[in-house]
C-alpha cells in the first residue's frame, strides 16, 4: 500500500483491533486513491464488511508497515489493486509478498494493466524493477517480490476493461463476492447436518440451479422465474433445507430476504422486513396497502430470492410475493408451507407439463413442489450421536438407540430433544425416555407443535384423522372413505387436507400411513375427552380401557337414560385369544357406533326382560362392522344392518365393501345378496365354492376385484368382462391360464395385475389387449410372457408396464410411441437383449433394466433421469438423440449423468438437426462444446 500521510484534517477514528478485519486493500495512492478505491471501501462497509485502508486503519505516530503487515496476517481476503504504477511502490509489492506467504484468499483487481504485465513484469512494471534496483535493492527482494506478483497474477481476478459498465459493475461484483466467500448472506444452519444431501439437491432442480458435488455451478445465470414450495411434518427439517439451499445460492441474485415466522408475524412488519432485506437499508410503510403497492412496482428489474417460512395461507403470500411479474428475470420463492397445496393459487396460466409442474407460458413461470420426507433409520442414528457427542456408543445402549429412533418416527425435531436429555444419562432414563415416547409426545414443545397442527384442521378433518390414528393406520385409503362419506365427513376433501398438512400420507398400495409421533398424538387428544371415564370416549381401542367398560360397569337395563351413556362412536376390541362378553354391552350401552372392530370376542346373548324389546338393542348407527376369527355369528346377523357400508365376514343389502381375505371355510356365497350394491370384493386367499365364483359377474356395480392368490379360480368368469364398472382386476398368484378380452368388454379396467401367477400357466396375452382403452397399470411380473402383442400400441392411458422376471426377449417396439407411460419395470429378465429405444416415451421417469442383456438404451436429450430411476447391469452404452451444443448442429444443452463420458458424434437421422452422442454410463463427466 502506498502510504499517505495526508489525513485531511480529521481526526483518526479507533478502529478495532487487527484481528476484526476481514478485507485488506492494497493500491497505490496516485492512481487509484480518491475515486475507486474510496468508493470500493465504502461500497464493502455498506454491506457490512470490515475493510482495511491505510488512513483510516493506521493511527497517527504507529509505526506504519508492520502494522500493515500485521493487518495481512490477520485478515480473511486481501484484495490489490493493480495499476499501471503499482510496482513502484515498495510497500505495495511487500504487502503482495506477505499475503502469498501466510497464504491469504488473494482476489486481484487488475485496474489499468493486464494480468501478463504483471506476472511477467512487462512494461512499466519492469521499469519500476529497474529503478529498485538502481537504488539498492537486494536481487533476493527483487526476485521474491517478482514470484509473489507472478503468482497473485495467475489467480482468478477482475479486469477492469471487461466491464461493460465500468467502475460500478466491477465494484458492485467485488462486493458481491466478497460477501459470498464472508458468508455475510448466510443464515445460521447447525454444523452437523445429516441426511440433507439428497433433499437439497432435489429443491436445487427445482428451482433451477446448476448444482454438482455439493456446490453450487459457478459462472451461471438462472433464468425464467420459479416458486418452489417445501411442505412435510412439523419439527422435520423444513426450514433447515431451506436456510442450507438460501446460504448456496443467494450470490446468484441480486436481492434476497428470508423472512421467518409468517404465520404470526404482522403484515406491515413482513413488508417492511422484506423490502429492507431487498434494498438492504431500512423501510416504514404506514399500511399494508402501502407496502404491497411499493413491492409490486419497485423490484420489476432486480433479480430476487424470497424465502417465506412458516405460511398457512395463501392471503400471506399474497401480500408479499403474490405475482412473479413484481420482480425481475430469474427470480426464485420459496415457500415453506404447512401445507402442500398453497402455490396452487399463484396467479398464472395453468398449463401442466409432464412432470407435473404448472407452467406459465408467457412469463416462463414454473411453479413446482417439494415435500420433504422423514430421515432413514441410518440418518437418525446418525443425528441421534452427534446429539449424546459420545463416541463410540456404549454397548449396552445400541439396541435402546434403534429403538428411540425407531418410534420418534425419523423427525429431526424429535430425536434432537430425546438425544439432549439423554445425554450422560443412565440406562434407566434410556428405558423410561422409550416407553414414553411410544406412549406419548416426547416433551410438551414437540407436542404444542404437532397439536397445533392438528388445530388448523376443519372439523371433519379431525375426525378423519383421529380415526386413522386410532384405528386405520395400514388400511387401503378407499375402504374407510366409505364409511366417512356416510358420516358426512366429505372423506376427499378431509383426505386431502391431511396430506396437505403432512398430517396423514399415503403409501403404495393406497395404504394410510402416519409418523409414530403424530399417531401418538391422535391418541392422546382422544384420551384427553375424558381422563377418568374411558367409555366417556369417542374412540376406544386399548385393552386396558375397554375390559372395564364391557365387563364391569353396572348398567339398569330398563333404564333407557344408562343405555345411551356410552359416547364412544368407535370400538376395536381385539384380542390374542377369545374374550367373551355380554351381548348387551354392545347392544346398548354402546348405540352410538359406527364403527366396531371385533377379534377373538365372543359375544354371549342375555335373557330378555318383560318390558324391553330386541329391537331397542339394535346398532342403527352402525357402518362398519369388522369381526376377525368369528365362530358364531348369530348374534349379529339379527342386528339392523340398513345403514351398514363396510362388513367384513357377512351379508348387507347396503354392502358396498366386503373383505372374505384368508376365509377358508365359506360354504355358500357370501354377496349373493349384494349384487346392486357392492362395489370392492377381496377374496385373495380365501376359499369359495364354484357357484361364489360364478355370482362374481353378477356384481354390476363392482369396481375393484381381489383374488389374489385363490387357488381354486382356475378361470375366470366368462362374462366378468363385461361389469361395466370394473376398473381393478388383481388375479395374482392364482392358476388362471388366460384372459380373454371380446370385443367391447373390460371398457374402464384401469389395473391388471397377473404377476406371480402359480404354476407359470399363464404365458400368452390376447392380441386384443389393445382394447383396453384405460388401462393404466399392468403387472405381469414373474409369468412365462415372452412377447407383448403388437395392440399394445392402443395402450394410450397405459403409465405403469412391470414385466420383471418374464421370458421376454426384445423390447416391445409398440411402447415406444405411449406418450403417458412414466414406469417401465423389465429387471430380471435374462433373455431382453438388443436395443432399448426410449425416445418416444416423454412423460417416462423409472426404467428399470437390472439383470437383463440390454446391450443399447436410446433417449434424447430433452429425458432427464434420475440416476437412481435408471438402473442399468455393466457397461451400457447411451445414445442420446438430439442436438449437441458447439457443433455446428444446434444450440440445445446435451446433460449426461455425473457418471457419463461422451465418447463418440455420430449422425443417426435423415434430419441433420439431430446427431447421436455416445457415452457409457459408468465412466466420468466430459465437458461438451462451447
Amino acid at each position: 500500500m502506498d502510504i499517505c500521510n495526508n489525513h485531511s484534517g480529521l481526526p483518526s477514528t479507533k478502529w478495532p483491533d487487527v484481528c476484526r478485519y476481514e478485507v485488506f486493500l492494497s493500491f497505490r495512492g496516485g492512481d487509484v486513491r480518491g475515486g475507486f478505491v474510496e468508493f470500493l471501501y465504502e461500497g464493502l462497509a455498506d454491506s457490512g464488511t470490515i475493510a482495511f485502508i491505510d488512513h483510516r486503519g493506521i493511527e497517527i505516530g504507529e509505526h506504519i508497515m508492520p502494522k500493515i503487515l500485521q493487518v495481512i496476517g490477520h485478515t480473511q481476503i486481501c484484495i490489490p489493486i493493480f495499476s499501471k504504477d503499482f510496482a513502484s511502490s515498495r510497500s505495495c509489492l511487500k504487502e503482495v509478498e506477505k499475503m502469498v506467504e501466510c497464504d491469504r484468499t488473494i482476489m486481484p483487481i487488475f485496474y489499468d494493466v493486464s494480468p501478463s504485465v504483471v506476472g511477467e513484469q512487462k512494461e512499466s512494471y519492469q521499469q519500476s524493477f529497474r529503478d529498485h534496483e538502481a537504488d539498492g535493492v537486494t536481487s533476493t527482494t527483487i526476485n521474491n517480490w517478482k514470484k509473489a506478483l507472478h503468482s497473485v497474477s495467475r489467480k482468478r481476478g477482475w479486469e477492469l476493461e471487461k466491464f461493460q459498465h465500468g467502475q460500478r459493475e466491477l465494484i458492485n461484483e467485488v462486493v458481491s463476492t466478497v460477501r459470498r466467500l464472508l458468508r455475510k448472506d448466510d443464515l445460521y444452519v447447525t454444523a452437523h447436518l445429516v441426511g440433507m444431501d439428497q433433499p437439497v439437491q432435489e429443491v436445487m432442480r427445482k428451482l433451477g440451479v446448476g448444482y454438482e458435488n455439493g456446490e453450487v455451478i459457478k459462472g451461471q445465470m438462472v433464468t425464467g422465474k420459479r416458486v418452489v414450495e417445501i411442505s412435510g411434518l412439523p419439527g422435520i427439517g423444513k426450514s433447515t433445507l431451506a436456510a442450507v439451499v438460501y446460504n448456496k445460492i443467494h450470490h446468484l441474485f441480486e436481492g434476497k430476504s428470508f423472512l421467518k415466522e409468517v404465520e404470526q408475524t404482522r403484515l406491515l412488519s413482513l413488508q417492511e422486513d422484506l423490502v429492507s432485506g431487498l434494498q438492504k437499508r431500512a423501510y416504514t410503510f404506514k399500511s399494508p396497502a402501502e407496502g404491497n403497492e411499493f413491492i409490486k412496482y419497485k423490484f420489476g428489474d432486480l433479480r430476487v430470492l424470497i424465502i417465506l417460512d412458516d405460511v398457512s395461507d395463501f392471503k400471506q403470500i399474497n401480500s408479499l410475493a403474490g405475482d412473479l411479474s413484481w420482480f425481475g428475470p430469474g427470480s426464485r420463492i420459496i415457500v415453506i408451507s404447512k401445507r402442500s397445496n398453497l402455490v396452487d393459487n399463484h396467479n398464472q396460466v395453468h398449463v401442466t407439463s409432464a412432470s407435473g409442474s404448472t407452467v406459465n407460458r408467457c412469463d416462463d413461470i414454473l411453479v413446482e413442489k417439494y415435500k420433504l420426507k422423514e430421515m432413514n433409520s441410518d440418518h437418525a442414528f446418525q443425528l441421534f450421536c452427534s446429539v449424546l457427542r459420545e463416541k463410540p456408543l456404549k454397548k449396552e445402549f445400541s439396541s435402546l438407540v434403534c429403538e428411540i429412533i425407531s418410534a420418534a418416527g425419523g423427525i429431526p425435531l424429535v430425536i434432537e430433544v430425546v438425544g439432549s436429555f439423554l445425554r450422560g444419562k443412565p440406562i434407566e432414563f434410556w428405558k423410561e425416555a422409550m416407553g414414553r415416547l411410544k406412549r406419548e409426545p416426547y416433551t410438551a414443545e414437540v407436542k404444542r407443535i404437532l397439536k397445533r397442527r392438528y388445530e388448523d384442521l376443519e372439523k371433519n378433518a379431525q375426525e378423519i384423522f383421529l380415526d386413522v390414528a386410532c384405528f386405520f393406520v395400514g388400511k387401503d385409503k378407499a375402504i374407510p372413505s366409505y364409511m366417512w362419506e356416510a358420516c358426512e365427513y366429505d372423506p376427499y376433501s378431509g383426505i386431502n387436507e391431511l396430506h396437505d398438512l403432512s398430517l396423514v400420507k399415503t403409501r403404495e398400495n393406497s395404504e394410510l400411513w402416519m409418523n409414530n409421533q403424530l399417531k401418538v398424538l391422535g391418541r392422546d387428544i382422544v384420551k384427553e375427552e375424558n381422563p377418568s371415564e374411558p367409555f366417556k370416549r369417542s374412540r376406544l381401542w386399548n385393552e386396558e380401557d375397554i375390559e372395564p367398560v364391557l365387563n364391569e360397569r353396572k348398567v339398569n337395563f330398563e333404564d333407557k337414560k344408562d343405555w345411551q351413556d356410552a359416547a364412544s362412536e368407535a370400538l376395536s376390541a381385539t384380542y390374542d385369544k377369545p374374550h367373551l362378553f355380554p351381548e348387551h354391552r354392545f347392544f346398548c350401552e354402546f348405540s352410538k357406533l359406527r364403527y366396531l372392530k371385533m377379534n377373538h370376542a365372543i359375544v354371549k346373548a342375555y335373557k330378555q326382560s318383560a318390558k324391553s324389546s330386541r329391537e331397542d338393542f339394535y346398532l342403527r348407527r352402525l357402518k362398519w362392522l369388522e369381526w376377525q376369527g368369528c365362530n358364531d355369528i348369530s348374534s349379529l346377523l339379527a342386528l339392523d344392518m340398513s345403514k351398514l357400508i363396510v362388513l367384513d365376514l357377512s351379508r348387507a343389502k347396503n354392502l358396498k365393501v366386503l373383505i372374505l381375505k384368508d376365509c377358508r371355510l365359506l360354504m355358500e356365497s357370501p354377496f349373493s345378496h349384494a349384487a346392486v350394491t357392492l362395489e370392492r370384493l377381496n377374496l385373495e386367499r380365501s376359499t369359495l365354492p364354484t357357484c361364489a365364483v360364478r355370482s362374481i359377474s353378477e356384481l354390476r356395480n363392482l369396481v375393484s376385484l381381489n383374488i389374489k392368490f385363490c387357488s381354486f379360480v382356475q378361470e375366470l368368469p366368462k362374462d366378468i368382462g363385461s361389469l361395466e364398472a370394473l376398473k381393478e382386476l388383481y388375479i395374482d398368484g392364482t392358476p388362471i391360464k388366460a384372459i380373454d378380452i371380446a370385443e367391447g368388454s373390460y371398457g374402464k379396467l384401469k389395473i391388471l395385475s397377473a404377476c406371480n401367477c402359480e404354476f407359470l400357466s399363464l404365458w400368452k396375452l390376447p392380441d386384443s389387449i389393445g382394447d383396453l382403452k384405460k388401462l393404466q397399470v399392468m403387472d405381469l411380473s414373474s409369468t412365462i410372457v415372452d412377447e407383448i402383442p403388437s395392440s399394445v400400441k392402443d395402450l394410450q392411458n397405459l403409465k405403469e408396464l412391470k414385466m420383471a422376471g418374464t421370458h421376454i426377449r426384445k423390447f416391445p417396439g409398440g411402447i415406444k410411441n405411449l406418450e403417458s407411460l412414466e414406469e417401465i419395470d423389465f429387471s430380471g429378465c435374462r433373455n431382453l437383449r438388443g436395443e432399448c429405444n426410449i425416445t418416444g416415451l416423454s412423460s417416462l421417469r423409472v426404467l428399470l433394466l437390472e439383470h437383463t442383456d440390454i446391450s443399447r438404451l436410446i433417449v434424447t436429450d430433452r429425458q432427464s433421469y434420475n440416476p437412481k430411476n435408471l438402473k442399468l447391469d455393466g457397461d451400457v452404452p447411451i445414445s442420446i438423440i438430439g442436438t449437441i451444443q458447439g457443433h455446428g448442429i444446434g444450440s440445445t444443452d446435451v446433460r449426461l449423468d455425473h457418471r457419463s463420458r461422451l465418447t463418440d458424434i455420430i449422425s443417426a437421422c435423415d434430419d441433420e438437426s439431430e446427431t447421436v452422442a455416445m457415452w457409457r454410463s459408468d465412466r466420468s463427466k466430459e465437458v461438451i462444446g462451447g
